[in-house]
């Protein structure tokens, strides 16, 4: 039995587990932290793999008893006093375990840093695998903790097949950017309705379509109150964005800082041209520069723009080319693909205890 211990069951997640509880029927237990998150929107899709929740109080008995009795045990969050204790107890117990995250450090990198010295620190002490989601993850970890143990790229995956019946269609007398995220600081949609601002004013057919909600909707409005071709879709669930990628033509990713991006391969499955930042860890893993899309340095507005310009400018067999290159980029990021990977690093871990078979 593999457990995983996790914040709260995203979409995406739960897409992931159900795919590897698929393949290895009844080996996986998810013990999510809490029923959902206050700041997420998404609803929920069935979960079919067996979980269990912690928000209602106390951790039970029987939970404790998973974390020290299972075969292995996967940490995906650890800023959580429980999430610690739990990983302490695994720790003492000597069985074989592994950490999981995305890379540390957009908001109070010493403060941070502290934290995880302390709630990882039976991590920091010993040898156990670390799995990065994407490349730019295990890159930290392995400045942080050391090159002498084993590291594993291992991304997160979500169902792309929905997006491949996306069919964008190249237009002489509008091009589409959209954003779809959430509108804070962190997600650099104040760069973006600045760059949109000045490109409009060269290019009159640009347009930008926003999905999503947030604390700054009310700024970015202001700034483009008198911009046309803006158009304010909100946030959409799960099932409803595969249109809204359609009907655009190049995608938007000006994140200041993003640990995996689940957008990226989201736009590149939907046939999109891409333009991300080099603190983007999809962008960074699945981005061609000028192949497939644009990585750009991060909170650069200049840069951001420049990119925009270019892919407005773009001509129709020159964005078909863009176009499919981006689907072709991850035909092999799928689920299945995901939930084998998974389960290689799982059983890859476990070999390499002494006297496992």
């Amino acid at each position: 039995m593999t457990v995983v211990l996790t914040h709260f069951p995203s979409p995406y997640q739960v897409e992931l587990f159900n795919e590897i509880d698929r393949q290895r029927p009844g080996q996986l237990h998810v013990v999510y932290l809490f029923t959902q998150a206050a700041d997420r929107q998404w609803g929920g899709i069935p979960i079919t793999h067996r979980h269990s929740y912690l928000d209602s109080g106390p951790t039970p008995a029987a939970i404790e008893t998973a974390i020290t009795e299972a075969d292995f045990v996967v940490f995906n969050y650890y800023n959580d006093a429980r999430a610690s204790r739990l990983i302490r107890m695994r720790a003492a117990s000597r069985g074989a375990w592994c950490f999981w995250g995305e890379r540390p450090g957009y908001r109070f990198p010493l403060l941070a840093r502290l934290a995880r010295f302390c709630r990882l620190a039976a991590l920091r002490s010993g040898e156990q695998p670390i799995w990065g989601i994407g490349g730019w993850a295990v890159d930290a970890y392995k400045s942080e903790f050391g090159s002498s143990r084993t590291y594993v790229n291992l991304p997160y995956y979500s169902n792309l097949d929905r997006f491949q019946h996306a069919r964008p269609r190249f237009r002489d007398d509008e091009f589409v950017f959209l954003f779809s995220g959430a509108l804070i600081r962190r997600k650099g949609v104040d760069l973006l309705a600045a760059a949109f601002k000045r490109v409009a004013a060269e290019i009159p057919r640009v347009r930008l379509k926003v999905m999503g909600d947030g604390a700054l909707l009310a700024e970015m409005k202001s700034l483009l109150t008198d911009v046309a071709g803006v158009e304010w879709v909100g946030f959409k669930d799960w099932e409803a964005l595969p249109s809204v990628y359609a009907s655009a033509h190049c995608l938007c990713v000006p994140s200041r800082h993003d640990g995996w991006g689940l957008v990226v391969p989201e736009g590149l499955a939907a046939s999109l041209p891409t333009i991300a930042t080099d603190r983007t860890g999809a962008a960074l893993d699945l981005i061609v520069p000028r192949s497939n899309g644009w990585v750009i340095p991060s909170g650069d507005e200049t840069a951001l723009l420049q990119a925009m310009r270019q892919a407005a400018r773009l001509d129709e067999a020159a964005w078909q080319q863009m176009s499919s290159e981006a689907r072709a980029s991850v035909a092999g990021h799928s689920l299945p693909a995901g939930a084998t990977r998974f389960l290689n690093a799982v059983d890859a871990a476990l070999g390499q205890r002494p006297g496992a078979v």
